[in-house]
């Protein structure tokens, strides 16, 4: 199971890689994210999951797997998540500008940050890890616009993988080559964390940054 607090890591154990997922880690948890595109388009989220879910299953995945694995763009997705909305619900806004809502005045997470530029100074390398969206991008470089801390980027839209799909972690080790230390997962998705475990990783499950930086803090503790 994904880890919460430090006891179950041995302290004899090197840390050798970090990574760590975006959304609900480096930014606040999703919640937020959620109310701002409920606000502006006037539909419940359920009713939104929902026609995703017709939309996904259309393309044969689930979720936001069309976006997360680049299958179509967000100007298509829009559409047809449009299309798929009950006959008396209409969206209030274009949901093909979808982004534009999810990252509505979301900070970083700049206390997080600053423990993985801790554990970078200590010699860890630090990876990204994240389901992400082609249109997200320039959002996620705007809000990490001047940090140098990470050594590569797996992003799933890229390599048509997500997590937890078990090969999407055996792609990371390929950009960043494990050399015999315990690899981190920081993750806020239970799912996946799980599937760090299961490919030999250690999963931090993201309840807190306090959680999860004191469980980094076991493993690499201050000088």
């Amino acid at each position: 199971m994904p880890v919460d607090l430090s006891p179950s890591l041995p302290a004899s154990t090197t840390l050798d890689i970090v990574w760590c997922d975006f959304g609900g880690v480096l930014t606040p948890h999703l919640d937020g994210a959620v109310g701002h595109i409920v606000d502006a388009s006037g539909v419940a989220w359920s009713v939104l999951m929902d026609a995703a879910a017709h939309v996904a299953e259309d393309l044969g995945v689930t979720g936001l797997g069309p976006l997360e694995l680049g299958l179509i763009s967000q100007a298509e997705w829009g559409a047809r998540m449009e299309d798929a909305l009950p006959a008396d619900v209409a969206s209030l806004v274009n949901l093909g500008r979808w982004d534009e809502y999810w990252y509505r005045n979301r900070p970083v997470n700049t206390e997080l940050l600053a423990e993985l530029n801790r554990l970078s100074a200590a010699g860890v390398r630090i990876g990204m890890l994240t389901n992400s969206v082609a249109e997200w991008e320039p959002h996620r470089a705007r809000m990490l616009a001047g940090v140098d801390v990470f050594d590569a980027f797996v992003r799933s839209h890229e390599i048509g993988l997500a997590k937890p799909e078990p090969r999407i972690f055996a792609h990371a080790d390929l950009q960043l080559h494990p050399e015999g230390g315990r690899v981190v997962l920081i993750d806020d998705i239970v799912a996946n964390c799980e599937a760090a475990d299961a490919h030999g990783w250690t999963g931090i499950h993201h309840v807190s940054t306090k959680a999860t930086v004191a469980t980094l803090r076991a493993l690499i503790p201050m000088e």
